[in-house]
This record gives structure tokens, C-alpha cells and sequence, in this order.
């Protein structure tokens, strides 16, 4: 064989070696973009189940959620439409809205239902013939913006494996994205402040609806100013808070739209099946 021969051979074997090579090198590349691509389709399922942003993280270690870029607190509805929960707050909606007190002892534990710190109150001790009466009122405005799966709530016995949902969502939301400064003491940082719920309420001047609207307020955190406060007519709803605007004016906001973070709130869980209101901790 000729030194040509043998040169054509060698370069021959060699473009076959570098063929191998090639495809292999295009089999890993195929390999490690589907293993990728899978990867980033799990990252997304996982996104869109936490549904980001999101007002609570619902594990205990989860990071704080700043508001959002307007200031305003990240409130979610995280009641499903159609789900067992979101059917039976629909019906206790309308029960509270009507005042039937038939329905509504019906979801009451027979144990007794604890008000804040008080003590277990019985159906009959929560007054529900009195259509003004304080227990209606709190339970009306608790249930009547988002609810959310409580984060560590107490323990209660319930159906096995059923969870128990926080309404409203405020105090968990507020929790998560504006926590306390370091120099904070105990509950000093939620008692000085207060949410106003809803888009464009106005904040007036004096307690009155007739008096100027100084300023609209959607989901905000604003300063409770408790000097000015009227505990003497204070309601759950028909009455107003006294605040104190960023810009250090002095108003006040209809207690329909305002939630303390301490503020009453309704907890669910099944029993026997059944949804029923467990306890209502809290209470500015």
C-alpha cells in the first residue's frame, strides 16, 4: 500500500471516529436540554400552584412578601370557587347578611364558641335575637373579604386531615409582609396601625360621610391615631377610626373598610363532617 493509501486510510478512520463523537455529543446535548426543560417545568407548575405573588405563604419558614409597588398590602381570596369551603362561606354570607339565627347556631360547636379572651360563650349567650347584636357584627365584617388556610392556628378537634381557614386574611398578611422592626416591643407595632380595606375608600376629615374626603386609601396600612378615638360609639362597622395619613394628616375611615392586625377573626374546620365555627381569637 502506498504512503498515500495509507494517509487516505488514517483520515477515513478518523473522520469516522469524529462522526461518533459528534453524534454522542449531540445525543448528551439533547439529554441535558430535556432533563432542563423538565426542570423548568416543574418550576413553573410550582409557581402557579403558590399562585405568586401571593398574600400568605402557607409554610411556616416561607419568605416575607413585601407590598406591592404602590404600598398597598397583597390581599387573596384563597377560597376556591367552587370548593367545599367557598360554598359553605357563601351560604354563611347570606345567613349573616338575612340574620338567620337558626343557621348560624348551627355551625356553633355545642362545647361553646371562645370570643377573644373571654371564655367559651354557649349559642345561647351570643345574643343572635338581637339583629345589632356584637357577636353579629363581628362575624359579618370577619367573613367578608378573603379568607386563607391558617398558619399554625390552635389545636381543636376536628375531622382528621381537614384544615382550618382564618377569615379574614388580614392579621396573616400583615404578618408576612410588614413585620415588626427589631426596635418594635411586644404588639406594639400591629396595635399602632390598621389596614383599610377596598379600592378607593376615602379617608374624611371628620366622622361623618358628609364631611370632605381628604385622601382615598386602597389596601393600605395607615397609622392608628387612638387619641382621637371614640370609644364611646365605637361599632365593629357603623362607626369610624381615627388615623393619621403618611404625609401626617389627621382623618378618619368608615369601620366597614378598616381591619386591625389584632382584630377579631373567624376560624372553620369540620367536625362530623360539617363545617363549624371554631373559635374567634383576637380583638382590638
Amino acid at each position: 500500500m502506498s504512503e498515500s493509501d495509507r494517509m487516505a486510510k488514517k483520515a477515513t478512520k478518523r473522520g469516522r471516529y469524529s462522526l461518533k463523537q459528534l453524534r454522542w455529543s449531540i445525543l448528551m446535548a439533547i439529554g441535558v436540554g430535556l432533563a432542563l426543560g423538565a426542570l423548568l417545568a416543574a418550576l413553573i407548575r410550582a409557581h402557579s400552584r403558590t399562585g405568586e405573588p401571593r398574600m400568605i405563604n402557607l409554610g411556616a419558614e416561607g419568605p416575607v412578601a413585601p407590598p406591592d409597588s404602590e404600598g398597598r398590602l397583597i390581599l387573596e381570596d384563597e377560597a376556591v370557587p367552587g370548593s367545599d369551603f367557598y360554598q359553605f362561606r357563601a351560604q354563611l354570607r347570606e345567613a349573616v347578611q338575612n340574620r338567620n339565627a337558626p343557621f348560624v347556631q348551627s355551625v356553633v360547636p355545642e362545647a361553646g364558641l371562645t370570643l377573644g379572651f373571654s371564655v367559651p360563650q354557649t349559642r345561647e349567650n351570643l345574643n343572635l335575637d338581637d339583629p345589632q347584636g356584637r357577636f353579629w357584627l363581628i362575624l359579618e365584617k370577619a367573613i367578608a373579604i378573603g379568607c386563607a388556610p391558617a398558619e399554625n392556628p390552635p389545636a381543636y378537634n376536628i375531622d382528621a386531615g381537614s384544615e382550618i381557614w382564618v377569615c379574614p386574611n388580614v392579621a396573616q398578611a400583615f404578618a408576612r409582609q410588614v413585620p415588626p422592626p427589631p426596635s418594635a416591643e411586644g404588639v406594639s407595632w400591629q396595635l399602632e396601625r390598621v389596614v383599610v380595606v377596598g379600592e378607593s375608600v376615602n379617608a374624611r376629615s371628620q366622622p361623618s360621610l358628609d364631611s370632605e374626603a381628604i385622601a382615598t386609601l386602597s389596601n393600605e396600612v395607615v397609622q392608628l391615631d387612638r387619641d382621637r378615638q371614640l370609644p364611646e360609639t365605637f361599632d365593629p362597622i357603623d362607626s369610624w377610626t381615627a388615623i393619621r395619613l403618611s404625609d401626617d394628616r389627621e382623618g378618619y375611615v368608615y369601620n366597614r373598610y378598616v381591619y386591625s392586625p389584632l382584630e377579631s377573626r373567624a376560624l372553620f374546620g369540620k367536625i362530623n363532617g360539617e363545617w363549624q365555627l371554631l373559635g374567634m381569637p383576637g380583638g382590638d
